[in-house]
């Protein structure tokens, strides 16, 4: 697997992943719990680090038993986009190029007819969709608001819209989109999303206790708001890493993992978004290596990083603070600092 993250980062170079109004600290272990309990970095919640296989550090920073489900907000987009894959190992979704609004029964002409599968995954519909934008007809406050998440989602206006070369449209942050993609595993496999997750990735992992929010009809936001363990994150990227096996079972193809991971849009000077995963650089003992990232609001992060053949955690609470992401990058870097150098190839 590690060939597919590298092919997958090779954009990516070795210079800050972020760039931080202040500097990242330096810190230990030892700081960085200090730092934690002193309410330096906010509500950080749990951080763990799996490294070849082992769990080497875990630990929990409120009081709550270790391994309690947090709230993980838009990372849980990631596991929606391994849905989607193995719906289309099984057979069941035809393929990327598979329009969602004929599949859903919802054709309303063009350009809605023409959105694929892949564009939902890429954040790069024609859809007016944005939620970081609070105007936006899309923006993902709005749906909450109603009650029937799919009929806001199929009725959002259009945008305009050119495809580059790639047949990529440009990039627009659409949590909406990513609900219709759940909508689409439910309508291809015959089961409910979360069902089908449970059943093709929990169940094989041995993960419980995962809940996923739901709209006041009873829909599955499979937009994110996924409240799962530390201790399952750790599964699910200790799979990815190992190219979809977990424990001589094959979860998903690593094709579909190198097509997943692959980035499609730059959005900041080393910061990629791929297909619901997004693509970075973290600092390391050995300097700046290349990750790829789970990653919602409140900073809560998991990062892959092939070079250490690790995962790295960071469950937090501090939903819409300016501070989140540092935070989160934080301890990244300082849980990822104390695997020392890393390993040679």
């Amino acid at each position: 697997m590690r060939h597919i993250v590298a092919m997958a980062s090779a954009s990516l170079l070795a210079c800050p992943s972020v760039t931080m109004a202040q500097p990242i600290p330096d810190w230990s272990i030892a700081q960085l719990e200090d730092a934690i309990s002193e309410g330096e970095l906010g509500k950080i919640k749990a951080a763990a680090i799996e490294q070849g296989g082992e769990t080497i550090y875990r630990e929990r920073f409120d009081k709550a038993e270790p391994g309690r489900p947090v709230d993980i907000k838009s990372a849980g987009k990631s596991i929606t986009a391994i849905a989607v894959g193995m719906a289309i190992d099984d057979g069941a979704l035809p393929g990327l190029d598979t329009k969602v609004w004929p599949l859903l029964g919802s054709e309303r002409g063009a350009p809605f007819d023409a959105i694929t599968v892949a564009d939902l995954l890429g954040m790069a519909s024609a859809l007016d969709c944005n939620d970081w934008e609070r105007r936006s007809p899309g923006q993902e406050e709005k749906m909450y608001r109603t009650r029937i998440w799919r009929d806001f989602a199929l009725s959002l206006p259009a945008r305009e819209f050119v495809r580059d070369e790639d047949g990529d449209g440009p990039f627009s942050y659409c949590t909406a989109g990513v609900f219709l993609l759940g909508q689409v595993v439910e309508a291809a496999t015959g089961e409910a999303f979360d069902a089908y997750v449970e059943r093709r990735l929990f169940d094989p992992l041995a993960i419980d206790g995962a809940e996923w929010r739901r709209s006041r009809s009873g829909e599955v936001q499979s937009g994110g708001q996924l409240t799962i363990s530390d201790t399952a994150l750790l599964k699910i990227g200790r799979m990815v890493l190992d190219g979809g096996e977990w424990q001589g079972q094959q979860i998903v193809s690593k094709e579909w993992l190198q097509h997943m991971l692959t980035p499609r849009h730059q959005l900041g000077e080393h910061v990629y978004y791929s297909n619901l995963w997004w693509a970075t650089l973290l600092r390391s003992k050995s300097g700046y290596v290349p990750a790829l990232m789970m990653k919602g609001n409140g900073g809560n992060m998991v990062a892959l990083v092939p070079s250490f053949d690790a995962v790295l955690v960071v469950q937090t609470r501090n939903y819409n603070r300016k501070s989140a992401e540092r935070n989160g990058f934080t301890v990244l870097t300082t849980l990822l600092a104390s695997l020392g150098e890393a390993p040679a190839d």
